[in-house]
Order: structure tokens, then sequence, then C-alpha cells
């Protein structure tokens, strides 16, 4: 089984080995739509269409420690949800006046009408909006994400990514390229997700610098998922078929 490559293989086993390999590309270009969209207004600007910047990345896994992560949220992709600006305004000027609770009763309605659906204790524990002081803790600094939700999040990429790369990466084992080629770009992906997941941490722990290794890691790994991808439907179909 470890001599046959994948120009060697009969045509139906071509299809179906090519319909694979473009679907998991598809799902990887929709899983890239998903991260764009849910970073890229991390820093409060919601014009346009562009990429997600070092700033935003920066934000997303270290917070914006020099705000609220109320006031963030509100001023970026949870602005939406408010009825009026004026109920921004509101929000923004009891944290600015020391969050206390009987300026809390004053704005208390904004958040039964706006976010409470959205954001009760049960579903959402990690940002509950029902009381004084869920909504006290929540306009406390940006420190980003918990603990427990980062490694929430990393468990659910980490698996997911493995098998994903896995599978790739195996059917890029059985092309015609050289042995060598074949092992360093299976184990790009692999490389890729392990940079991209410690640098989180990194960024979140230790310096919003690693947010640039965090970027770094997210190209390798697109990539590197090209480039088996390309290199596979390639061999499959237009490489020379050798004895």
């Amino acid at each position: 089984m470890g001599d046959v490559k994948l120009n060697q293989l009969s045509c139906s086993h071509k299809i179906i080995i090519s319909f694979f390999v473009l679907m998991m590309g598809y799902s990887y270009l929709f899983a890239l739509l998903n991260l764009q969209i849910n970073t890229r207004q991390a820093d409060g600007d919601t014009s346009g269409l562009g990429l997600a910047t070092i700033r935003d990345i920066e934000i997303t896994y270290r917070g914006n420690r020099g705000e609220s992560l109320l006031v963030s949220k509100i001023n970026g992709s949870m602005e939406q949800y408010l009825s009026t600006q004026e109920e921004k305004v509101l929000i923004e000027e009891w944290v600015s006046q020391g969050r206390t609770e009987q300026g809390y009763q004053e704005i208390q309605y904004i958040f039964e009408d706006n976010c409470v659906r959205c954001h009760p204790y049960d579903e959402k524990p990690d940002y509950p909006l029902e009381t004084y002081d869920q909504v006290y803790a929540s306009a406390q600094p940006d420190m980003g994400p918990s603990i427990g939700k980062l490694a929430r999040f990393t468990h659910y990429h980490a698996f997911g990514f493995t098998v994903f790369s896995f599978l790739l990466s195996m059917v890029f084992l059985f092309t015609s390229f050289s042995p060598p080629i074949r092992l360093f770009v299976a184990a790009l992906p692999f490389i890729a997700m392990f940079i991209d997941i410690t640098s989180w941490w990194l960024t979140r722990l230790i310096s919003s610098i690693f947010a640039y290794t965090v970027y770094l890691g997210g190209m390798l790994m697109a990539i590197s998922l090209a480039v088996i991808i390309i290199g596979s439907i390639y061999d499959i179909w237009f490489s020379p078929v050798t004895e």
C-alpha cells in the first residue's frame, strides 16, 4: 500500500479523493470567513470589509486593557444591538463615573431591553448581564477572554484542526513527489497550528507582541493547506504515471 500513488488510482478513486480534497478546502475558506467576521471588528472599527489587523488579534486574545470589555463591545460588535446612540453614551458615562449601583438603576432598562436575551447567566456564564454585580464586572478593564474560555476554544480548535490536517496530510503523503517534499508539506499544517495556538496563550498571558506570531501561524496554515490541496489535485490528474 505504501507504494501506491494517487496518480496510479482508478478514475473513480481519483474523482472521490478530488471531491474530498476540494470540499475540505471549501470548508476551510468558510472557517477563514468566520474568523475574519468575528475578529476584524475587535478594535471597534465596523466600517468596510477589510481583513483583521494585528490590533484586532491583540484585543481578541489579550483584551483592550485601557478600556472595559463592556465599553469596547458597545463601541464594536455589540453596538448594533443598542436601540439608540444615547443608550451607548449613558453606559459610557456610568462607567466613567464609577459604576455605582445607584447609577446602574438609571440605565438598567438598557440591559433588560437589549442585552439579557443573549446574555443570561445560565447560557453565557462568561458574560452574564442580568444583575448589577454582573454588569459591574463586565465594566472592569478588558483583560481578554477568561482562561477557561480560551482553554475551551483551544480544545475545540486543536482537536478539529488536528483531524482536518491529518486527513489532508495523509492524502498528500500518497502523491508522487519526493519523500522529503511529501514529509515537509504534510508536517506544515501541524507546525502552523502549534505556532498559532501557542501564540494565543502567549498574547493573553505575556505580551501583545505575540499577536504577530498569531498572524504568522494563520498565514502558514493557509499556505500549507493550499499547497497540499493544489499539489494533491495536480498529482492526481496531471503528473505522469511512473512504474
